[in-house]
C-alpha cells in the first residue's frame, strides 16, 4: 500500500466520560449538513476472463481526500463499510460469495483506513463526513440507492445514512453496532472503556505500540487479522487517524437531550455475536424500535466481534436470505 504525504496535525485536548454523546451530536448534526459536493473519480480497470467476475478499483476524491474502492461483479449494488481497525479487506469471504449470487460489491476503504487518504485533524473524521463519503461513492459510481452491509463504525455510519438519506438504502444489514438513540446500557458503559483511553492523544498510540504491539494483541484478545492490523497502522500516521474517528465521535461532551433522528425506512437485519467484548447484544435488540420497516434481529453464538471472519457461512446465509 502506498503511504500519503501528512503535516503534522494539530488536535485540541477533551475533556473525559464515557458515553455516547458524541455520536448522538454527529447524528443531530446530519439534519443541518448538505452534502452535496463536486466529486472526481479515477477507476482502473481488472480486466475479467470469461470464468471471473468484473473487478475495477476507484479513487474517488470527495473534498480532496482519496477513497479508495474496490467493485466487483454485476447485478444489484451492495455497498460494504468495516470499522476499526479494518478495511476492505474484511469483506473477502462475503465479497466472493454476494458476486456468486449475482450482486455488486462494493467495499469501500474508509477515510483514514486501508489504500483511502489519512486527511489531517480530529473532524475530519467526524459521522457527517463519513456518511457524505458513503453518499459521494454512490453518486460517483452512478448508484442512486444500494443495499448496505457494515460493521463497527461502518454500522454506525450506515446507521446514521439510512435515518438521513432514506431514498439511498434499499436494505440494510448492521453487525455489532446498535441504532445510535438506542439506550445504553450499564454492561455497555463497562465495556466501553477503550473509548476512553483511546481519546487520549499520543498516550493511546504509545501505549498500543509498546513492546511490539502488546497492548494491542491483549485488547483484540487474538481475533480479527491482528497481524495485518499491525502492519496496516504502523505507516505514518496510521495509527493516529484510526483512532481520530473515536476523538472525532465519542469524546465526552455534557448532557443534552437527543436529537429527533428520523426512523430508518429501510428493512433493517441487526445482527450481534456472543463473544463480542466490546459491545452489549441487548442495545441491537432495542435497535428495532427505531425501525419503521421490517425489523430483524440474529444473534451468532461462539462468533467474535468480527463477525464476517468467525462465521463466514452463517453470515453469508443471512445476508442471502435478506438481500436476494
Amino acid at each position: 500500500m502506498n503511504d500519503h504525504s501528512k503535516q503534522k496535525s494539530v488536535n485540541s485536548r477533551r475533556s473525559f466520560i464515557v458515553g455516547s454523546s458524541g455520536v448522538l451530536a454527529a447524528a443531530a448534526g446530519l439534519t443541518k449538513t448538505t452534502f452535496g459536493r463536486g466529486l472526481e473519480r479515477e477507476s482502473q480497470m481488472v480486466p475479467a476472463s470469461p470464468s471471473t467476475a468484473r473487478y475495477t478499483e476507484h479513487h474517488i476524491s470527495r473534498d480532496g481526500v482519496s477513497l479508495h474502492v474496490e467493485d466487483h461483479g454485476n447485478g444489484k449494488p451492495v455497498a460494504l463499510l468495516h470499522g476499526w481497525p479494518d478495511s476492505s479487506f474484511l469483506w473477502r469471504n462475503q465479497i466472493s460469495f454476494l458476486v456468486a449470487n449475482g450482486f455488486r460489491a462494493i467495499a469501500l476503504d474508509q477515510r483514514g483506513f486501508g489504500r483511502s487518504d489519512r486527511p489531517e485533524g480530529v473532524a475530519a473524521y467526524s459521522l457527517q463526513n463519513a456518511v457524505a463519503d458513503l453518499v459521494g461513492m454512490l453518486d460517483a459510481l452512478g448508484i442512486d440507492a444500494a443495499d448496505i452491509v457494515a460493521h463497527d463504525w461502518g454500522a454506525a455510519v450506515a446507521w446514521l445514512t439510512a435515518a438521513a438519506h432514506p431514498n439511498r438504502v434499499r436494505r440494510l444489514v448492521v453487525l455489532s453496532v446498535p441504532h445510535p438513540l438506542a439506550p445504553y446500557t450499564l454492561r455497555q458503559r463497562e465495556m466501553a472503556w477503550y473509548q476512553l483511553f483511546f481519546q487520549f492523544e499520543g498516550i493511546a498510540e504509545a501505549w498500543l505500540q509498546r513492546n511490539d504491539w502488546a497492548l494491542f494483541r491483549e485488547m483484540l484478545r487474538g481475533n480479527g487479522d491482528v497481524d495485518r492490523y499491525i502492519s496496516d497502522l504502523s505507516r505514518p500516521d496510521a495509527l493516529k487517524a484510526s483512532l481520530n474517528w473515536y476523538r472525532a465521535n465519542l469524546a465526552p461532551r455534557l448532557p443534552t437531550l437527543p436529537p429527533k433522528l428520523p426512523p430508518v425506512e429501510a428493512p433493517t437485519l441487526g445482527i450481534w455475536s456472543s463473544n463480542d467484548h466490546y459491545l452489549d447484544g441487548e442495545r441491537m435488540k432495542m435497535s428495532g424500535q427505531f425501525v419503521k420497516a421490517r425489523w430483524r434481529y440474529e444473534q451468532i453464538d461462539d462468533a467474535s466481534h468480527w463477525i464476517p471472519l468467525d462465521a463466514p457461512d452463517r453470515l453469508n446465509q443471512l445476508l442471502i436470505e435478506w438481500l436476494g
